[in-house]
């Protein structure tokens, strides 16, 4: 990763790059056991150039996807315990969809924090 002209980030290694197009590409067959597999190849990769911190890009990624709600009201509490979600999605999306957005949301929460100042303090 470099500073481009405009001071934003680029991605300069190009194994890493393709590795993201990986993933985009494991994201467009919406299969979530490749899209797992292109992100623990990015975190592969980021882990042996000594920057895992950049793994949150990918999980940014798949998390901001089609598969994640646009929408999400109130939940509601039910009698006997239950609780009711309701969630509205930009078009129609599959059941495994949602299981990879949801998968991307809780590694994102999980991670979030600690990448996030890992790569605020890494120097560029």
């Amino acid at each position: 990763m470099n500073n481009a002209g405009d001071g934003n980030l680029t991605l300069l290694d190009r194994g890493l790059f393709l590795l993201f197009v990986k993933l985009e590409r494991a994201q467009r067959l919406k299969s979530f056991e490749a899209v797992e597999a292109a992100v623990q190849s990015i975190e592969r990769c980021t882990n042996s150039i000594g920057k895992r911190h950049l793994a949150l890009f990918a999980y940014a990624y798949v998390y901001f996807s089609d598969g994640t709600p646009k929408m999400t009201e109130r939940h509601e509490i039910l009698e006997g315990e239950g609780v009711r979600k309701v969630k509205e999605y930009r078009r129609a999306v599959t059941d495994e969809e949602i299981a990879i957005a949801v998968w991307a949301q809780v590694k994102l929460n999980r991670y979030e924090s600690s990448f996030r100042r890992a790569l605020h303090a890494h120097p560029r």
